[in-house]
């Protein structure tokens, strides 16, 4: 079969060949692309250290850690959810839930069942949301938006409405949300293990590379023998099982469980995803990229409340930050076709 040629005789591969050749990114475009929100993450450090002389200390680093762990666990669990292609919006009442079921069973069964049932229970809301949105074939978005309602009604009735008290005995629990070794806060250190394991099975292990194909070309996924149902509702089921890993910690933390409360990491979750997706310049979501994301938002709070800025202005933060992130990360991938609408 002939090679097909232009009008010229050129071929039409080599002719395209040359025309992406002759469009080379600018260095000073592809160095920003690379580093550009690393920059901004240092820059921002800086200023806010310039404008407060106890931002940049080792006191204040902890904290910012501290602070971020739950949000951090729920949004690296969210992060595998969009590498596969959707969205779930119950992973903040996941939180509630998981510690509702941790505080409601530490009586009943000890701490450590308490534990292994409330990780159960993340992950099998995430089984139930991969379920539907697999072979229920649907939105993904409306699923979750579904179970979040059913979550929040769940939690109401188990608690009525009422804070559930961890008893004060319960020294080992307790240890995990508030105990230290040396000066580092012991739930800061299962945060770097746990966004450790993750970002290992992200980029070194079969299940990570089989959910960003499906991610990518669900598709040709499945024609290259992928089982895309099977791995999208892992996805999910991660994503439910890092959720209730940050509801066991925040159990241990606040020493109880309250009715209310998880939807506030939802938002902070989905910023920080979309934000770390633009950290080196990958354009995609990435765990480590996730990490880095949290942390920038933690720490720009931290600097506002020492600076003095309104809690308004922290939320306009927030959504502004949330919309940039994903504008940036459209600009990254702007040579791709826009089909997703959803």
């Amino acid at each position: 079969m002939a090679e097909k040629t232009t009008l010229e005789g050129t071929p039409v591969a080599a002719q395209a060949k040359g025309n992406v050749n002759d469009r080379k990114t600018p260095f000073l475009v592809s160095f920003l692309r690379r580093w550009g929100t690393i920059i901004v993450i240092v820059a921002t450090g800086l200023g806010f250290a310039l404008a407060s002389p106890y931002f940049l200390t080792l006191s204040n680093f902890n904290n910012i850690l501290f602070s971020m762990i739950i949000s951090c666990l729920v949004s690296v669990g969210l992060t595998f959810v969009v590498v596969g292609g959707s969205f779930d919006l119950s992973v903040g009442l996941t939180v509630t839930t998981s510690s509702i079921v941790t505080a409601f069973l530490i009586p009943i069964m000890g701490p450590w069942a308490a534990i292994v049932c409330a990780l159960c229970v993340g992950a099998f809301i995430g089984l139930i949301n991969g379920f539907l949105v697999t072979y229920g074939r649907l939105s993904g978005i409306v699923v979750t938006l579904g179970m979040m309602f059913v979550l929040g009604g769940i939690n109401i009735f188990l608690t009525d409405g009422y804070q559930i008290a961890v008893d004060y005995g319960e020294n080992a629990f307790r240890f995990i949300g508030q105990g230290k070794i040396g000066f580092v806060a012991f739930p800061v250190l299962i945060l770097l293990a746990v966004v450790a394991i993750m970002h290992v099975v992200a980029t070194r292990t079969r299940p990570g590379h089989y959910i960003t194909a499906v991610g990518d070309n669900p598709m040709a996924a499945y024609y290259s023998g992928v089982k895309v149902y099977s791995w999208l509702i892992l996805a999910f089921m991660l994503a439910g099982l890092m959720s209730s890993i940050g509801g066991v910690i925040l159990t241990s933390v606040s020493s109880s469980a309250q009715p209310v409360g998880g939807e506030g990491y939802l938002l902070e979750a989905f910023a920080a995803v979309f934000l770390g997706a633009t950290v080196l310049g990958k354009g995609k979501p990435h765990v480590f990229g996730t990490l880095l994301g949290v942390f920038f938002i933690y720490m720009v709070n931290s600097g506002m409340n020492m600076v003095g800025f309104p809690f308004a202005a922290r939320q306009l933060f927030s959504g502004v930050i949330l919309i940039l992130a994903v504008g940036a990360n459209a600009m990254l991938n702007r040579e791709e076709i826009h089909l997703k609408f959803i």
